[in-house]
């Protein structure tokens, strides 16, 4: 009896180009934005250096941690990139770094979230399914964007594309809601699905993470959402019907392979201040919802 043979079967060339293609625009970014904004443009005399980034605030708070200062001082504009909204271990864990050169942190720091964006497009890349090909080269942009400016988001968002669905997934969902809040609302899905011990282990990574905060002075820690917000830019009514709306879809999706697609709708729908770079909490689908085939037609014979 024969034994069955079995191939990999390629993807057609039209899409291995195209993902190719996006994987150079990415890389291509990275380098050349790397230059225009972070500083070492300046230093090989091309142009000048973006004097605000996000990265800024977690060099400026982590300094202040190492020198006493205040961790959450009184600022002039609450939508400030240089704000720091994060939990102190973040900034805890740039004090090592403030002892280098800043520019220098700052071109590796944004490379590093260039690398992260990468590895967080590649699944939607690399499927077989137009619609994930199209919204990864949709947020490909974004991504870009959240990575020249140094923001964590796309360091976020690579730890929950590719752990969300796995045994490291209610910790790495702590971690982000630790550090930006509404990522928390993955973890709704595990109650939903009754996966209880998942929960409580997000819930408690995040409360573990966050309960320093209390020991600093909190008087002037900005809670305003600022003038670029979302929904709630039309009334606080409008972004509530959207909540509702997230957690509807949600709630009937919980079970469904889309479920963590979902669950990155309601996130999304929950940020007062909603930016571009939220909307890539998105690219957070779950590996089941990736896999799953498209219905095809059978073969002619």
């Amino acid at each position: 009896m024969r034994g069955i043979v079995t191939r990999k079967i390629r993807p057609p060339l039209h899409e291995r180009v195209a993902r190719d293609l996006s994987v150079a625009l990415i890389v291509g970014l990275a380098i050349g934005l790397t230059l225009t904004f972070v500083g070492l443009g300046e230093a090989l005399g091309v142009v000048a250096s973006n004097p605000e980034q996000d990265w800024h605030a977690y060099f400026g708070a982590a300094k202040r941690l190492r020198e006493g200062a205040p961790l959450y001082p009184a600022v002039l504009d609450p939508s400030a990139e240089s704000v720091y909204r994060y939990s102190p271990w973040f900034a805890l864990l740039w004090v090592p770094l403030t002892y280098l050169p800043r520019d220098a942190v700052g071109v590796v720091w944004v490379l590093a979230m260039f690398a992260c964006s990468a590895a967080a497009l590649r699944p939607l890349l690399a499927s077989r399914r137009l619609g994930l090909f199209l919204l990864a080269g949709l947020f490909t942009p974004y991504m870009a964007s959240a990575s020249i400016h140094g923001n964590v988001q796309p360091l976020i968002i690579a730890g929950l594309v590719h752990t969300v669905d796995d045994r490291a997934g209610p910790v790495v969902i702590g971690i982000a809601g630790s550090l930006k809040g509404f990522p928390l609302i993955y973890a709704v899905r595990y109650a939903l699905v009754r996966e209880w011990s998942k929960f409580f282990i997000a819930a408690g990574v995040t409360l573990a993470l966050v309960a320093p905060i209390f020991l600093f002075d909190l008087s002037n820690y900005p809670v305003t959402p600022g003038p670029l917000a979302g929904l709630w830019a039309l009334s606080p009514i409008a972004w509530a019907v959207g909540v509702l709306l997230g957690f509807a879809a949600l709630i009937r999706y919980a079970r469904h392979p889309a479920g963590w697609f979902a669950a990155s709708f309601a996130v999304v729908m929950a940020i007062p201040r909603l930016l571009y770079v939220d909307m890539t909490f998105l690219l957070v689908t779950g590996r089941d919802f990736i896999d799953q085939e498209e219905p095809r037609q059978p073969p002619r014979y």
